[in-house]
């Protein structure tokens, strides 16, 4: 709507028209992005009621849209979180129907983001130092008649070097 503005009164009053018009249309996409936002946040509301049962499922639907988002850790939590769901379906559920797919799917990715480095270092030290008395145990019973100390390789004292 284009008028010919001929005075300052006019201008003035065009200025006051085009706010109060921005205000409505502002509040309108306001209104039209909180519609929209509920819409997208259903399914989400939907998934963490129907897994609040289960252990630490909720959180993997809680954090998405945060910074980090459900896939933090570091490169073996998220190469876990991606595999193990699939060597799951594909070798130990291979003719399971879609809801137990997508079950094991969720559980096994909550399952993978258990692991991370450290963790499995701690896991790899404690196998190593359990192997590591088990072999010093296995030494010394094959050598518990030879020991170092049973031996004198010294001077006898009744000897004539005195």
């Amino acid at each position: 709507m284009k008028n010919k503005i001929t005075n300052i009164e006019e201008l003035q009053a065009e200025i006051a028209r085009l706010k109060t018009v921005k205000m409505e249309q502002e509040a309108y996409l306001e209104h039209q992005f909180g519609i929209l936002k509920n819409k997208i946040n259903k399914p989400v509301h939907f998934f963490q009621n129907m897994f609040a049962f289960l252990p630490n499922t909720a959180s993997l639907f809680s954090n998405i849209g945060t910074k980090g988002g459900a896939f933090q850790g570091d490169w073996l939590t998220k190469s876990l979180r991606v595999g193990l769901p699939f060597l799951v379906n594909r070798v130990f559920f291979r003719k399971a129907g879609y809801v137990k797919r997508i079950l094991m799917g969720l559980l096994s990715s909550q399952a993978a983001g258990f692991f991370n480095k450290e963790r499995l270092a701690q896991g790899v030290d404690a196998i190593t130092s359990w192997i590591r008395k088990s072999t010093k145990k296995s030494h010394t019973a094959k050598s518990g008649k030879n020991r170092r100390s049973d031996y004198n390789f010294g001077i006898p004292p009744d000897s004539e070097t005195y």
